[in-house]
């Protein structure tokens, strides 16, 4: 029921589908936070070659390189990876966070990060059998149940009664 003329409208309860989508974006993101992780983990066997890559390259500008310096390279782009993915991962929480707030925008945006998640689920899936180490079967796991998650909180978000709330937002 309005209430009086220039009074504003009063906000509409979330719908339990909203909510339940909100909780498997936040799985979403908690697993990309573990595919994070086992990724960096499945990496490090491989830092002395990269180390090896960039000191080869490097010493052709600069004769003066150390595989020391090659190696500290290596990691601190090891560190830059890990803080970046998350920052990206705090931004999504943010984003969900608006989510639930009724956001259009915010349903918008997770709805196509949702469609890239499934995506590289997808490819994850196929790959499974290309899997060298437990880190990467990890990597690997986290990303399928990621696009999973992200499937069935796209859906939620798109039912009746979720579009009715973010059009009720809207206002």
């Amino acid at each position: 029921m309005p209430g009086p003329p220039g009074a504003r409208p009063t906000k509409a309860p979330m719908p339990v589908d909203v909510g339940t989508a909100r909780q498997l974006w936040w799985g979403v993101v908690g697993f990309g936070v573990v595919q994070l992780i086992a990724s960096i983990i499945g990496a490090l066997p491989q830092r002395h070659t990269f180390a090896r890559e960039v000191f080869d390259q490097a010493r052709e500008k600069d004769p003066q390189v150390t595989i020391a310096a090659a190696e500290l390279m290596v990691a601190m782009v090891y560190v830059v990876v890990v803080l970046i993915g998350l920052g990206v991962a705090a931004l999504a929480l943010v984003i969900v966070h608006q989510f639930a707030r009724g956001k259009l925008w915010a349903r918008t945006v997770l709805t196509a990060l949702g469609a890239w998640v499934v995506v590289v689920g997808i490819g994850a899936l196929f790959a499974i059998g290309a899997v060298d180490g437990t880190a990467s079967l990890v990597a690997g796991g986290a990303s399928i149940v990621q696009s999973v998650l992200g499937v069935g909180a796209i859906y939620l978000s798109h039912r009746p009664e979720s579009t009715a709330y973010f059009q009720i937002s809207r206002r």
